[in-house]
């Protein structure tokens, strides 16, 4: 690729000790029984909800630009398995489905 002169030209990696998501929030609730792809996740993060808390970004489409991906903050101790084993594996993205029972979120 020739060097336009932008940033984007020289496609440099996201760092990865200072990450965030810049795209729009969902609930788990809206999100259940749906199927999307686990993009990525930051853990250990804190809200007025609650402490050490996941941020799990995602995709409807895996082609989609970041710009159009989604997040939800999980505290699901089910969720924050599955994503922390799923990026040791490096097998991220990955397409799961949102389920529920009670108020007990988990992905399949």
């Amino acid at each position: 690729m020739q060097d336009d002169g932008t940033l984007a030209c020289l496609s440099i990696p996201r760092d990865e000790n200072n990450k965030h998501f810049n795209c729009e929030e969902i609930t788990q609730q809206k999100l259940t029984n749906l199927s999307f792809f686990l993009i990525d996740y930051i853990d250990g993060v804190d809200t007025k909800y609650g402490k050490d808390r996941m941020i799990v970004q995602i995709k409807f489409d895996l082609n989609d630009p970041d710009s159009k991906s989604k997040k939800f903050f999980t505290n699901s101790q089910e969720i924050k398995y599955v994503m922390k084993k799923v990026k040791e594996m490096k097998k991220l993205p990955r397409k799961a489905t949102m389920r529920a029972s009670g108020s007990r979120y988990y992905l399949e």
